[in-house]
């Protein structure tokens, strides 16, 4: 972030092409320090300076690119303690930093009559390069600023206040602006070679000539003086020209005029300056007078100090970046409103909140009944040795690593198991699952997005009827030794569907299947009477950042379209501003493959059948209970064991030559 200096206006005029005579006008500067240029300042004046209050040297690159502003900038960050390495398309210009220790030392040095005497000493250093001629080896001596400055390092406040001297001789010039007459790429070509801000361009040699030369010209027509001008004025030049023309006008008394080329990127113009007989400084050798104070600036820069805060920005431009760079209708604000709750706080789980937050995603809760165990670490991102060792709850762990890497995050973690079908319960128990499945069903409808990231079948069907009911974004994502199944779950109940008819390229949101919607059987207790290879998930280990990456992607594309709650199941690059969105993504790691079935709800599913969400409003936590202790009762609610009964009953009778024995 700069702190931008409230707009001073300047005195100068316009001028076209080709006008007569008129007076010379010069672009004045203004001075831009951002937030790390005074963090850095923080750092050195505590670990370096400390009341060493001596003027330290600065270093400010000056854009040769600027268009239409009424000032040059002079803009300083974390980098200006040191020289450049070079840009063909800045100047660099050197300075002092006079940092004083207190406020009231400030105040002596910036009244009237300090600044006076410091751009007199100032002006003083410019002038004698000039009469030594020091400058024809040296032309970075011509231009200089000073920065005096006080830092409240406790309060994060600063002032401050720039002199970039220009000298005022000779006395009244005018200027007449014409075409350039020679190629504007040769000579930036030079300049990206050399970095000299002032050399030459003989008419005669049609070649660039080091400043050097200029001593030795007798006829002012015959060279053109090339200065590396950041002026965005198309018709003035910038205040560093002005002190070229004193040198220029010092160095060969008897001119009256130069020819002068304000060099820039592009845009670059010819000036002719001229001056009338001036010999009473030349003669006396008395140091003329000056100008280039800027006003008295201030910067309040506490907030933007916080660490969090400076990497919040930081990464709120790095999204930035993509919107202003790719895709100028991004809408981010989806992101960092948004609120996700991520069921189940393990290897794909962590891998989804890294995803997400990097989106941009500043609301994240954890559920997870589980503990980190020694196995965890190197395959869960969010948890470490010590964790394991310390035996801490996932959901917990989750949430100090998103704190860790990202302090302005809001995460929130839950210690709590989600009631699964099949596992069944005791009566003892039933307070407390009277309190898991109302807490369940509140961070489900506090949150916008429901990621099913749950470590079993049946973990996920209390879950998807929540989310169903209360239409939320719900993505299930699932991993097995080598392959991964991600699917968004239909929004709402079936009889709020779109009833529309539709083909297999766009099915409506409203009319998607849910996890559950291919099965005909109930979910059960999976995880009874397991080896110990069936207790843990055994997969290959890039799979869940695959997983996981895809469906923090498909999450993003959903949000970009229109009406996320309405984005249809489309392959269509041009169905949201960020590409396709598919219904489910499934993909087969020993083949490096992947499909994208659109798969259309089930009447009689299990989770997201209206049957089992009428039941659920209805006999809530009790119904749930029904459920744990017998599975079957899902079937009997939503007619499946009717369904299962029929085909049973189909009796299909084979001829003998239809027989396949003999095959």
């Amino acid at each position: 972030m700069f702190y931008n200096p409230p707009c001073t206006h300047s005195f100068f005029v316009s001028f076209s092409i080709g006008e007569p005579l008129r007076m010379a006008t010069f672009v004045p500067f203004k001075t831009y320090l951002d937030t790390p240029f005074w963090r850095e300042v923080n750092k050195r004046k505590r670990d370096e300076w400390k009341l060493d209050d001596t003027p330290k040297p600065i270093f400010s690159q000056l854009s040769l690119c600027e268009r239409n502003s009424d000032h040059c900038r002079l803009s300083l960050s974390h980098d200006s303690f040191k020289p450049s390495n070079g840009n063909p398309n800045e100047l660099s210009i050197s300075g002092n930093l006079m940092l004083y220790n207190t406020r009231e030392k400030f105040k002596e040095a910036a009244t009237a009559k300090s600044l006076e005497e410091l751009m007199k000493t100032e002006a003083t250093k410019i002038w004698d390069v000039i009469t030594t001629k020091t400058w024809l080896q040296n032309p970075h001596l011509l231009s200089s600023f000073t920065i005096i400055a006080f830092a409240d390092l406790k309060k994060f406040h600063y002032i401050y206040k720039t002199c970039i001297p220009s000298l005022k001789y000779p006395k009244n010039p005018e200027q007449e602006i014409s075409s350039l007459s020679t190629d504007e790429s040769s000579l930036l070509t030079y300049y990206k070679q050399t970095f000299a801000p002032v050399f030459l361009f003989s008419k005669s040699s049609q070649k660039a000539l080091e400043i050097a030369h200029l001593e030795r010209q007798v006829n002012p027509d015959d060279v053109l003086i090339v200065v590396a001008d950041p002026s965005p004025n198309p018709s003035s030049a910038g205040r560093l020209v002005k002190n070229v023309v004193a040198a220029v006008a010092y160095l060969h008394p008897t001119w009256n005029h130069c020819n002068v080329i304000s060099l820039r990127s592009s845009g670059s113009i010819e000036i002719k300056y001229s001056w009338p007989a001036n010999a009473d400084a030349v003669v006396q050798n008395l140091v003329p007078q000056c100008s280039g104070w800027e006003q008295h600036y201030s910067a309040d820069l506490s907030k933007q100090f916080d660490p969090k805060i400076m990497m919040e920005e930081a990464v709120n431009l790095n999204l930035s970046l993509i919107k202003w760079r790719l895709n100028p209708d991004l809408k981010l604000e989806r992101y960092s409103t948004l609120k996700v709750l991520i069921l189940g706080a393990g290897t794909i789980g962590c891998n989804l909140a890294r995803g997400i937050m990097a989106w941009g995603v500043r609301h994240i809760s954890f559920v997870d009944n589980s503990f980190v165990s020694y196995s965890n670490p190197v395959r869960q991102s969010l948890s470490k040795f010590e964790d394991a060792l310390n035996g801490r709850g996932k959901a917990e762990t989750a949430v100090d690593a998103l704190k860790e890497i990202f302090p302005s995050v809001q995460a929130f973690g839950y210690q709590l198991t989600v009631p699964m079908p099949g596992h069944t319960i005791d009566e003892k128990d039933e307070e407390q699952l009277e309190k898991d499945v109302r807490q369940l069903e509140e961070l489900i409808k506090n949150h916008d997005v429901v990621f099913l990231a749950l470590d079993s079948r049946e973990a996920r069907w209390l879950p998807t009827v929540m989310a169903s009911i209360h239409r939320k974004i719900a993505i299930s994502v699932a991993i097995g030794f080598d392959t991964y199944v991600i699917i968004r779950h239909g929004i709402g109940l079936r009889k709020d569907s779109s009833s529309e008819d539709v083909n297999s390229e766009a099915v409506p949101y409203s009319q998607l299947s849910c996890y559950f919607c291919s099965d005909v059987t109930a979910p059960g207790n999976s995880t009874s009477d397991r080896t110990l290879d069936q207790q843990c998930t055994v997969s290959r280990s890039g799979l869940s950042m695959i997983a996981s990456g895809f469906a923090v992607e498909l999450l993003a594309s959903v949000l970009q379209h229109p009406d996320p709650l309405a984005a249809p199941a489309s392959l269509d690059d041009n169905t949201t501003l960020l590409g396709a969105v598919p219904h489910q993504i499934r993909g087969f790691l020993h083949r490096f493959q992947q499909i994208h079935p659109s798969v259309k709800r089930f009447e009689k599913c299990v989770a997201c059948g209206d049957l089992i969400a009428d039941r659920f409003q209805k006999n809530g936590w009790k119904f749930v209970r029904d459920v744990m202790n017998s599975p079957k009762h899902l079937e009997e609610v939503t007619g499946l064991d009717e369904l299962q009964e029929s085909v049973e009953a189909i009796d299909i009778d084979f001829d003998d030559d239809e027989s396949v024995a003999s095959v």
